[in-house]
């Protein structure tokens, strides 16, 4: 394995977590940011990601070395969570560690509740400890008040999809690279039984936006994050090209005929887990199934019994509008540690938070769990400690995957407000149910009066 150079500068700052114990959790804030870490205790950890087994992957390493912390984590699917998180804060019976995303204004919401980390940081990296993560990581779990709700510990792409490489063999399919191939592989998938995209389009969850920002950026790459940030408008030709795409999708088969019978997941994610289905479009953490016993607990989470993993590859999101432009991927923070300022035990949640976010094994195991993109930069997985389905097949791709998904040029979710997520899904909905009677100008119109343009990045 190669060393990197940011575990190297972090060396250089001296990052040791040799922490002496300490009680905390009383006092204002400036009391408790000055509680020292321990080296035992609890701490509850809470988060809509990363899989409970990832977790546990995660925290059995931690043990490794703080074995006499005791982690408890409870995963929730995404809405159930922010259904969750909330009054659990509010009511001070929140979880000692708990996950905050780049995207709906989550720093905002949540970062009120949390230790400023800021100052964790320093100690553990020194004074220029913001260039050792990713650029823009550290600015999107920041409050608008300054405050530092989360220490960042992965980041994530989007904007691509998944295929299975079984079933495109079955089918004699080759990979779609715009709309007419696109077209052309669904029939071929669908003559032997198979879905051929499998997408989640009913419910509250913000999944669709993945979609739309996808088509959104084979029309015009520059234009929807003009729109979610008020410098273009959602009825612009952008915006009615991009729907009558999604239209075509879903009159030429491209788009599955349950797509509203449920959200992402579990609809298209455990169609595409049982091998019902070619295509999903998911983001980076979808790597993990590559991992051969990630898919086989995939595979039976779906409700296959003795599943025989199948090989699972990226693949560019297909240029929809045959432009020229393909589709270009779009990635920020997926998520960070933050730290319940009420906690009863915020010196071993300290430690644990350093070990995930700020130490060299943390890192290294979270880059090795190919579920998301390591915080710091310069990690890569260890291939050596990997078993993959296809090692030959597999590997290359996903090496290729995260070298794109480590320089993306446009924010995934952060610079989107969570009413405009969820006015491009209530949007995406009336199009392609057929008991809707709405033209395009006026969902489109519906979706520019009801979104909230964000400032974030401007």
């Amino acid at each position: 394995m190669k060393r990197n150079q940011a575990f190297a500068a972090i060396a250089a700052v001296g990052l040791v977590l040799g922490l002496a114990a300490c009680g905390g959790g009383n006092g204002d804030q400036d009391d408790k940011d000055d509680v020292a870490a321990a080296d035992s205790g609890t701490v509850t950890w809470w988060g809509w990601t990363p899989d409970t087994p990832v977790a546990e992957k995660y925290i059995e390493k931690f043990n490794e070395e703080y074995p006499d912390i005791k982690v408890t984590y409870k995963n929730y699917e995404n809405v159930d969570y922010r259904n969750a998180i909330t009054p659990a804060l509010e009511s001070g019976s929140g979880p000692d560690v708990y996950n905050i995303s780049a995207g709906g204004g989550s720093a905002d919401a949540w970062g009120g509740f949390a230790l400023d980390q800021s100052k964790l940081a320093e100690e553990a990296l020194g004074a220029d400890w913001r260039s050792l993560f990713t650029e823009g990581y550290v600015e999107q779990l920041t409050t608008s008040d300054g405050i530092m709700a989360a220490v960042p510990l992965g980041g994530m792409a989007a904007g691509f999809v998944w295929y299975n490489d079984n079933i495109f063999a079955e089918a004699g399919a080759t990979p779609p690279t715009d709309y007419d191939s696109w077209v052309d592989a669904c029939a071929k998938i669908q003559a032997v039984g198979k879905i051929c995209f499998t997408v989640g389009l009913g419910g509250q969850d913000t999944f669709p936006t993945e979609m739309f920002h996808s088509v959104a950026n084979s029309v015009d790459p520059d234009w929807f994050l003009k729109a979610t940030t008020g410098r273009a408008q959602w009825t612009d030709p952008q915006g009615v090209e991009v729907m009558e795409i999604f239209q075509r999708m879903a009159e030429d088969g491209i788009i599955s005929k349950n797509a509203l019978d449920g959200p992402q997941y579990p609809l298209a994610n455990e169609e595409f887990m049982r091998g019902e289905a070619a295509m999903v479009q998911m983001g980076y953490w979808y790597a993990q199934y590559s991992g051969l016993e990630s898919a086989k607990t995939a595979m039976e989470s779906a409700g296959v019994s003795n599943p025989e993993p199948f090989v699972q590859l990226p693949l560019n999101f297909p240029d929809v509008a045959q432009k020229g432009n393909g589709s270009a991927l779009f990635g920020d923070v997926d998520y960070g540690l933050a730290i319940n300022a009420e906690s009863k035990n915020i010196a071993a949640s300290k430690t644990f938070v350093k070990w995930m976010t700020m130490s060299q094994v943390g890192q290294q195991t979270v880059a090795s769990a190919i579920d998301v993109i390591p915080a710091v930069k310069g990690v890569t997985p260890d291939w050596d400690t990997l078993v993959l389905v296809d090692q030959a097949k597999q590997q290359p791709a996903l090496t290729q995957l995260l070298d794109e998904s480590t320089s993306t040029t446009q924010t995934r979710q952060w610079q989107a407000t969570d009413t405009t997520l969820r006015a491009i899904v209530v949007a995406i909905q009336e199009l392609v149910d057929p008991t809707v009677n709405k033209t395009i100008p006026d969902i489109l119109q519906t979706l520019q009066d009801t979104s909230e343009p964000s400032d974030m990045g401007l």
